[in-house]
């Protein structure tokens, strides 16, 4: 039972406004309908999610954050979007992310401290 619990508190974590945008946008161009895209590609995408899961485990968040850029540029490519400036773009969002990652464990703690004695939680 936990890990049904568990697995549908995950379910939210996947649901993410940049995926069903970039869906809305690829079926539009190509004239598809995007719930058969979602669906499709949702049940594409879970062994995919295994593997980052296995990256982020055995390897770490770089090396999960760079199978990332290269997955995204592998999909603008297979969907004929792909441009330069969109895989620099790409890249740069990704250092970011990976910048956050890093410094969220540090800085946490330490706002959470100032909220804490701010709201005397």
């Amino acid at each position: 039972m936990r890990e049904i619990i568990l697995a549908v508190a995950f379910a939210f974590f996947i649901m993410c406004p940049r995926m069903a945008g970039m869906c809305a946008v690829i079926s539009k161009m190509y004239n598809v309908n995007p719930y058969v895209t979602a669906i499709i590609g949702g049940f594409i995408a879970v062994p995919l999610i295994i593997l980052m899961v296995f990256l982020t485990i055995n390897f770490g968040i770089t090396v999960a954050i760079i199978a990332a850029v290269i997955t995204d540029i592998l999909a603008s490519i297979i969907a004929g979007t792909f441009e330069l400036r969109y895989g620099v773009e790409i890249i740069v969002i990704a250092f970011f992310v990976w910048v956050g990652v890093i410094t969220a464990d540090k800085i946490a703690p330490m706002i959470e401290n100032v909220l804490r004695s701010y709201f005397r939680i």
